[in-house]
């Protein structure tokens, strides 16, 4: 395949404002006081403060409150470092814990569904836009488009780079399709296949980087223990409770060896056996009167466990024996939360306008 270097998406430029002294234009780009972008805790969710400051000159108040947020990643190696795939606005990043943020120019005005960093260099960047995926390897100064499916309806849906050897590279798609770098990008290979699935998200364990959990919108959650080699579905352990295989959410616990969290039409599931078996988590209110937006676990003590609803947060510090919540810092829709590993009193939340959910 042919590799094309671009330092700008000339098409995009034409319809949408680049970074410029005084401003990154978002949404309306109007300067105007939103209450959206991300919000900051640092006491383990109680306070927060909306960081959405953007350097300017001139005086002028720039902002990412506009941007609607669609994932958030730490840099593995850095947690001052997270970036934003967002809705319109491209990628969006901080090297600051979010005090400051930057846009790379290259996807401005761009629907970006992934965001990936290569665990043992930070400057090999990966981004899922539509049906390529851009790396660049100098922190995003310039980019290759390494991969484009042969069909240009398929939309690339997440990624995840193997954190042990970072050559590993998985990517799935909107048609069922997991595929498999073993090279950084260079070449791929499809591993795996679900008739009419739609896969939404990867999710590498956090011990076992040969363990890797595909989900998919309605077709339950596949599971591969040796690197993408064989896949096997979640189906079985999770037929005893209706709606689970109407995906939300997956996350990994990873203070407990096995250990996950699973948001569907049903509610809270929780395994620490890889999947085999689940066990429900009672929510605040009822499961069936509850729509989760986002969840979150203490990466040191999966004890203590976040949820956001439509208006409110959530903790048990319990493993959901008990909750306490408290309204959003935010009227908009918090899609988003991760907890810093290393500080898990630090707590970010990302949102979008309810329309875009």
């Amino acid at each position: 395949m042919r590799l094309k270097k671009i330092m700008f998406f000339s098409f995009l430029a034409l319809t949408a404002v680049l970074v410029s002294g005084c401003t990154i234009k978002i949404g309306n780009g109007k300067a105007t006081a939103v209450d959206g972008g991300v919000f900051k805790s640092t006491d383990g969710g109680q306070v927060w403060a909306q960081v959405a400051s953007v350097p300017s000159s001139g005086g002028k108040i720039a902002s990412i409150a506009n941007v609607d947020i669609r994932r958030m990643v730490f840099d593995p190696s850095d947690y001052n470092t997270i970036y934003l795939s967002t809705e319109k606005n491209g990628v969006i990043y901080t090297n600051d814990s979010g005090a400051n943020w930057h846009q790379f120019k290259q996807f401005v005005g761009a629907k970006i569904n992934a965001v990936a960093i290569d665990p043992n260099d930070k400057c090999n960047l990966y981004v899922l836009y539509a049906n390529k995926i851009y790396k660049s390897t100098d922190c995003g100064r310039f980019w290759d488009d390494i991969y484009v499916h042969q069909n240009t309806g398929v939309i690339l849906s997440d990624i995840v780079v193997d954190y042990v050897n970072s050559s590993i590279v998985y990517i799935t798609t909107n048609v069922g399709e997991i595929l498999r770098s073993n090279d950084g990008g260079s070449n791929w290979a499809t591993v795996n296949r679900v008739n009419k699935g739609v896969f939404l998200d990867l999710v590498m364990d956090a011990k076992d980087s040969r363990i890797v959990y595909a989900a998919t919108q309605k077709s339950g959650v596949y599971k591969t223990t040796d690197s993408g080699k064989t896949w096997n579905s979640l189906g079985d352990g999770l037929k005893a409770y209706s709606g689970s295989q109407e995906y939300k959410g997956l996350i990994i616990s990873p203070s407990v060896k096995d250990g996950l969290i699973l948001i569907s039409k049903f509610g809270m599931l929780r395994t620490s056996d890889g999947g085999a078996n689940w066990e429900v988590v009672e929510l605040l209110p009822a499961s069936k009167q509850t729509t989760i937006y986002s969840v979150a676990v203490n990466p040191k003590d999966s004890s203590e466990i976040y949820y956001a609803t439509r208006t409110t947060l959530v903790k048990s510090v319990d493993s959901g024996k008990t909750w306490s919540s408290q309204a959003l810092p935010t009227s908009r829709i918090a899609n988003r939360l991760i907890i810093n590993p290393d500080n898990p009193l630090t707590i970010y939340l990302g949102t979008s306008k309810p329309s875009e959910k």
